[in-house]
Order: structure tokens, then C-alpha cells, then sequence
């Protein structure tokens, strides 16, 4: 024991030049050391993720070229069916047709009552109703609805790591207008005079705080422009960047959603090909002739070539020698073949029959890396139903959380500006919020008459009438609103739905009056004819009586 506590302090010594150091373990002198201190120093170590030494590897300091996995996701979009499906699963669930608006001005902040506050949202989600449907008023191309912009936000996101959202306000209507640009135009200006000290960094300009203050984008002349992030007079928001996924705190540029399982993608498409070009040569090979002795055999047969008493060379004499056959359909019958010779059928079992299951094992893990439930992303459903519903209420989680972060980082920015921009031209009157936008004291006015949520397409269950009872229960216990249950049922406004059933309703007893009238008349009519009747028995009878009096 001492001999190793010797030798502990004189590697002690060579690094830090003296023994004192070892006084961190509260002994003074090496020979002080017992086992349970030489235990205790023994657990002093420096962790650096290795179970044993070396156990990790090397340790790599990575610089992230976002220009080379922009262009190779861009590149597998084209090209790869498993990337181009992934992508477009994605996008149908989060987006469909576009996120709506749900406008929720908080009644208890702004002291408004809550009826008027529902007037006045489903005035606001009409309105932006309209500016969404009509590509001239939100698409600064005019061909793209805000719905359909969605969906090229969010492409562009996931393929390039992130997108450019613009608001170019237009001239003739003062509304904002939506340009969307590449992630791949954003750049760091080279060779260009006049920079001075900007802090740029991947095409984006940074301030002292790190915030984002400005982007560069290249131009088709190879100049650059400069859009401010910020107007520097309104202070109204006019640029931001959208990521299609998950970044460190401190990275300016997305990464693309590909970018992960770039190589797995390539090269399972490259095995798919190889595993379905073997298919396709050994399809064309459909028979030969199997030589079971030496002797001189026949041509190799070929598929429709040969009739009946076709001559055909044989032998080293190149004499002639003629094949009965019978031309069939849909093949083709050998009547006759020289000895030893036999036709046998190509066995075609040297395709790759593993492929399936390798395949699978794949997707999985991409599925898995993206959060995609696999039996979501394979649009496959055969296991039973409660394993089928556990993959979609998984599915469920991501799709709103995804749909929360596209609401907050790509829609409300732009539908505060519309508000705004209404609110300016005087088609919505609320000096109330233009007061708060204007005073940066009533930051809270602001924030609650803006409050707003994004809904999109609900997934429907595989058994609604199952999911419907299990809301109404929740309802009636009082576990849940009927706002709530409306939402995630339907993905409709339970005030929406109220007015319109009402409606509905006096629609329909307006449809039914003529019925009830019909009814009405027939059956008075019914009550006459069994009146009559009545009278009529009646009449005979005192007719009867009378008749037997006189007789008497």
C-alpha cells in the first residue's frame, strides 16, 4: 500500500510540482494515507463519457455545413420516394389545408364582456377569412392562398432548415403581403464595401445581444439586399426566420429535418434499386435447356421466335434438323428435343427476399429520430385496434405540438400586422387596441386583444361513436367544456355550431309547416268522416223506430 501511495504522489509531483496538492483530500503528508483515503482519491477522475479509456472514440469538433445538407436534402426530395413520403406525411398532418384562425381576446384582461368579445371574434375570423382565401390580398406573388403558403413555409423548412418569412405591405390595399424566400438566398455578403463592423453571420445580421436585426439575401446579379427585421420607424415586425426543426440556443441557421438520416435514405433507396433491377434480369430469363449428357445441343430458345417445323442448326455439321412444336397460348409446347436435353424453368429465388424486413427496420428509426409513429408514417394499420390507436394518440401529441410552434412562429406574427393594417384603414374599429399597440405601458391590453389559437384538421377516430360518448360523458361530468369537446371532435367553434344549429333548426320547422299542416287538415277531415258516419246510424236508426211506431 505505501509503495502505491508512493507512486500516486510522485506522478502527483511531475504534474502539479509538489505534494501539497494532495492536501484537497484533508491529509497533510503522503504517509497519513490510509485505504479508505486512498479510496476516496481514487474517485477524483476526470469523466469525459468513456467507460473504459478510449472506450468513446475520438472526439469530434464539428462544423455544420449548412450548405451541403441543404442542397443534398433538396437532392433526395427529388430523387428518394422514402424522403419525398416522409416530407409530405409531415406536412398533410401538421398543415392539410392550412392552420385557422380562433380569435381569443382575453375578456378578463381587457374588462370586456365575454358576449361582445364573441361578436367581435367572429367578426375578426370572418374578415380574416376572406384576406386568407384571396391569394391577391396575402400572397405578395398573388397565386397562393395563406393556406397554401402554409405549406410552402413548412416545406421549405423542412427541406432547406429554414425559410425567410417577408411582409411587403401593398399599395393599394395597405395589407400585408407575404413573400416567402430560400433559406438557400441567405447568405454572408462577400466583397462587398460599406459592411463596416456588422456581426454577420450565415446571411444573418446580429446586434450586440445576439438578437437577429437583419438577413442578406443574394440577388440574381449577384448583388445582396438588406431586409431589417424590424421596421426602423413603425417598429411593426417585417422578417423572421422559420426552422423546420429543433436547434441549439446558439445556431442562427435550421438544420434540414433530412439531415440526420441523409446517408441512411440514400443508400436504402440504392438497395431498393439494386433489389428490384435483380427482379427485373431475372424475369427475362423464363427457361433454358438443361444438358444432362455430351452431346451437340440445340440453339437457345427464344419467346416466339420458333414456329412449327422451324429448322433449327444442330450439330457440328451444321446439318439441319426440325423441331416439332405447337405454338400455344400462352406459351409455347416442345414436342421434340434431342437426347439429353430437357427445357427447365429459370428459378428466380435469387431476389433479395430480406429486403422487406431491412426495409422495416429502417423506417422505424427514422420514424423514431422524427417522433413519427411507424405505422403513421408507412400509412399501414395492421395490428389490432389498440395498438393502432396508441400510435395515433403518440401521432396526436406531436401534431399539436408542432401545430402550437408553426401558430406562434409563422401565423400570428402575420396576423397581428393584418389587425393592425385593418385597424389603420378603418375597416375594424377598436381604438382600444390601437391605443395599446401605440403605448408600450399597455402591453397587456395589446397581448389579450391579439390572444389567439391555430387549429387545423382533426384526426378522426377510427370509432367516433366510442369517442363521442366518452366526450359527452366528460361533458356532463363537467370534466371537460363543450368548447373543448367541439374542437378536438370536430375542429369546429362550439359558438359557431350554437348559432348555426339554431338556424339550422328554425330552417327546418320553416321546411315542416306545410307537413304539419297537411296533417292538421287530414286529420279533421278523418274526425268529420267518423262524425258522419255516426250521424248516418244514427238517422237510420230513428228512421227504423219510427218506421215500426207507424206500423204499430
Amino acid at each position: 500500500m505505501v509503495s502505491l501511495v508512493n507512486r500516486i504522489s510522485g506522478a502527483i509531483k511531475q504534474v502539479f510540482g509538489k505534494s501539497e496538492s494532495l492536501r484537497v483530500l484533508g491529509v497533510d503528508e503522503i504517509g497519513a494515507y490510509t485505504g479508505d483515503d486512498l479510496y476516496n482519491f481514487a474517485q477524483y477522475t476526470n469523466f469525459d463519457g468513456d467507460k473504459f479509456p478510449g472506450g468513446f472514440g475520438p472526439t469530434a469538433l464539428q462544423y455544420i455545413d449548412y450548405w451541403s445538407l441543404r442542397h443534398r436534402s433538396a437532392q433526395l426530395f427529388n430523387e428518394n420516394l422514402y424522403a419525398r413520403g416522409m416530407v409530405r406525411r409531415l406536412i398533410t398532418g401538421i398543415i392539410h389545408n392550412g392552420l385557422t384562425l380562433e380569435a381569443e381576446p382575453l375578456g378578463s384582461v381587457l374588462g370586456v364582456d365575454e358576449e361582445e368579445l364573441a361578436d367581435y371574434s367572429e367578426m375578426i375570423e370572418d374578415r380574416f377569412s376572406l384576406y386568407s382565401e384571396t391569394p391577391g390580398l396575402c400572397d405578395y406573388k398573388g397565386v397562393k392562398t395563406f393556406g397554401q403558403l402554409q405549406q410552402i413555409a413548412k416545406l421549405e423548412a423542412y427541406i432547406c432548415g429554414d425559410v425567410l418569412v417577408t411582409i411587403r405591405r401593398s399599395r393599394r390595399t395597405g395589407l400585408p403581403m407575404i413573400q416567402l424566400i430560400s433559406g438557400n438566398f441567405v447568405q454572408t455578403p462577400l466583397g462587398q464595401s460599406g459592411l463596416g463592423d456588422r456581426n454577420i453571420q450565415e446571411g444573418i445580421e446580429l446586434d450586440d445581444r445576439g438578437r437577429q436585426v437583419a438577413y442578406w439575401i443574394v440577388q440574381s446579379d449577384g448583388t445582396y439586399e438588406r431586409i431589417p427585421a424590424v421596421g426602423p420607424r413603425s417598429g411593426r415586425r417585417l422578417a423572421w426566420m422559420l426552422y423546420g426543426t429543433d436547434k441549439r440556443h446558439n445556431e442562427n441557421r435550421g438544420q434540414p429535418m433530412l439531415a440526420l438520416i441523409l446517408q441512411s435514405l440514400k443508400e436504402i433507396d440504392r438497395y431498393r434499386d439494386s433489389v428490384q433491377r435483380k427482379a427485373v434480369i431475372n424475369s427475362m430469363l423464363a427457361v433454358f435447356i438443361k444438358k444432362n449428357e455430351d452431346k451437340p445441343s440445340s440453339r437457345p430458345l427464344t419467346a416466339g421466335a420458333l414456329r412449327k417445323d422451324t429448322a433449327v442448326t444442330d450439330g457440328p455439321d451444321n446439318k439441319p434438323r426440325r423441331y416439332k412444336m405447337t405454338d400455344q397460348n400462352p406459351g409455347l409446347t416442345i414436342e421434340t428435343l434431342q437426347h439429353g436435353e430437357e427445357p427447365v424453368g429459370f428459378n428466380s429465388a435469387g431476389i433479395d427476399l430480406s429486403f422487406g424486413p431491412f426495409e422495416e427496420a429502417i423506417l422505424q428509426s427514422m420514424a423514431w429520430a422524427n417522433e413519427i409513429p411507424p405505422e403513421v408514417l408507412r400509412l399501414s394499420f395492421s395490428s389490432n385496434y389498440s395498438a393502432s390507436q396508441a400510435a395515433i394518440n403518440q401521432y396526436k401529441i406531436f401534431i399539436e405540438r408542432e401545430r402550437k410552434s408553426f401558430g406562434v412562429d409563422f401565423c400570428q406574427p402575420i396576423y397581428v400586422d393584418w389587425l393592425i393594417s385593418e385597424n389603420l384603414n378603418g375597416k375594424v374599429q377598436n381604438s382600444a387596441f390601437m391605443n395599446a399597440w401605440r403605448s408600450a405601458d399597455q402591453y397587456d391590453q395589446f397581448a389579450a386583444w391579439v390572444a389567439s389559437d391555430w387549429s387545423g384538421a382533426v384526426m378522426l377516430s377510427s370509432d367516433i361513436l366510442k369517442q363521442s360518448r366518452g366526450y359527452g360523458e366528460m361533458v356532463d361530468r363537467g370534466w371537460i367544456t363543450n368548447a373543448r369537446a367541439t374542437s378536438q371532435l370536430s375542429g369546429m367553434k362550439f359558438s359557431r355550431v350554437i348559432k348555426q344549429q339554431k338556424k339550422e333548426n328554425q330552417q327546418l320547422v320553416e321546411a315542416r309547416q306545410p307537413l304539419r299542416d297537411a296533417e292538421a287538415e287530414q286529420g279533421q277531415q278523418r274526425n268529420f268522416g267518423e262524425g258522419g258516419e255516426q250521424m248516418t246510424r244514427l238517422a237510420t236508426a230513428i228512421a227504423d223506430e219510427l218506421e215500426a211506431r207507424s206500423d204499430d
